[in-house]
């Protein structure tokens, strides 16, 4: 039965047995410009194409099906039981593209992110395994089309970059280029470049770097948990930190405490945009003590970014991007106002275009290129809070 919920890619009708027809799924998505495999109990296994789902197979996957796929995918006998008991799966793997090329010639390796998650299936128990696709190599600021003015304050010599961004608005994305960049060209950081992720998307092993050593590591795997691994880089004489998530308080505080003795950070939040980000990050903290995480928070953040992914006019998607560097000014201005009119005050900021650039700013200029329609700009200025004359119904 074909799932009439999405459109169908034809070429690869496979009936999913075990590791070997996922890995040729997951190729197949691969080769069609997917960002995104999902295998669900009850469903097809459907791909994320430039935002759009499509079926690739017509066989709905049963939870015996399920079961085996995930066990295979996570080389975890106990899977099912961990599931079972409510935990969940979040791990990278790589799968060899075997379609192509001779014996002799090198694999193709593609890298996904994995995550494992029971969920309610016919009264019972089901499945859902997400599996987001990693580029082998990390991006740069200029394939990504970052705008020179952001680029430029992204190395700071302490101080934190946040950016923010809805699941999947390609924030790690975006802090992988710029590492790259740290990696490879002549940057104001250099030496010992320490990452806490979870779990390791790009790897940067294979960069070459004049300046720069980095290391990796995953939160569960090699750490206990971002705060952890905030605390072990300051006994390692770092140079850059980048930080996955700034998740909760502990984070927070230690993330803050290691910008306030002198270095860069990179890391990324879920806010809505950036006026939103100092209030996020602050609510994470009990009430009474807000106020001065808020004015700790304000006083170690170097740049504050807040980013959105949207249909390219002729296929694709692009990124659109506003953000505001917290210059001391911005910062005094901001420690004035007080975490209760923060947001106001921030967003009054950023409208000025100065050391920033709103979302309206980059959506009008997005239009005037032919990069987006009309109906996509007034979405995003709507989402943002935004209203313009030129775009009125």
């Amino acid at each position: 039965m074909l799932w009439t919920g999405a459109t169908r890619y034809p070429g690869e009708d496979i009936v999913v047995h075990g590791r070997d027809e996922v890995s040729r799924l997951l190729v197949h998505a691969v080769s069609l410009g997917a960002s995104d495999v999902i295998f669900q109990s009850g469903r097809p296994v459907l791909a994320s194409v430039h935002g759009h789902l499509c079926a690739l197979t017509r066989v709905w996957l049963q939870p015996t099906t399920l079961a085996r796929v995930a066990t295979e995918l996570t080389s975890t006998d106990s899977i099912m039981s961990k599931l079972y008991s409510g935990q969940d799966f979040d791990r990278a793997i790589t799968i060899e593209d075997r379609t192509g090329g001779s014996r002799d010639e090198e694999l193709i390796q593609h890298r996904f992110r994995i995550n494992v998650t029971a969920g309610y299936y016919e009264g019972d128990v089901g499945v859902q395994i997400v599996c987001r696709h990693i580029p082998a190599e990390p991006p740069t600021v200029a394939t990504l089309g970052v705008e020179g003015e952001l680029v430029a304050e992204s190395t700071p010599a302490q101080g934190a970059v946040v950016i923010a961004g809805e699941t999947g608005s390609g924030k790690t994305t975006t802090l992988a280029a710029l590492m790259r960049r740290v990696l490879e060209e002549p940057t104001p950081i250099h030496g010992n470049v320490l990452s806490y992720e979870a779990p390791i998307e790009f790897v940067f092993e294979n960069v070459p770097s004049a300046s720069c050593t980095v290391m990796q590591h995953e939160i569960g795997l090699h750490l206990p948990s971002f705060a952890a691994g905030v605390r072990n880089s300051l006994r390692r004489k770092p140079s850059l930190i980048m930080v996955g998530e700034l998740r909760d308080m502990d984070t927070i505080m230690a993330s803050v405490e290691a910008a306030q003795t002198g270095h860069p950070i990179y890391t990324t939040t879920h806010a809505n945009d950036v006026a939103h980000i100092l209030r996020r990050l602050t609510l994470k903290f009990p009430a009474d003590l807000q106020t001065q995480a808020f004015h700790d928070v304000l006083s170690s953040t170097h740049l504050l970014v807040s980013q959105l992914l949207v249909p390219r006019v002729g296929g694709g998607r692009v990124c659109l991007r506003e953000w505001q560097v917290l210059t001391d000014r911005v910062r005094r201005e901001v420690a004035r106002a007080g975490m209760a009119d923060a947001v106001d005050t921030l967003r009054a900021i950023i409208g000025r275009g100065e050391d920033g650039r709103s979302m309206r700013a980059t959506v009008m200029a997005a239009l005037d290129q032919g990069a987006i329609d009309v109906s996509t700009a007034r979405r995003v200025l709507d989402r943002y809070g935004y209203r313009d004359a030129r775009l009125a119904a």
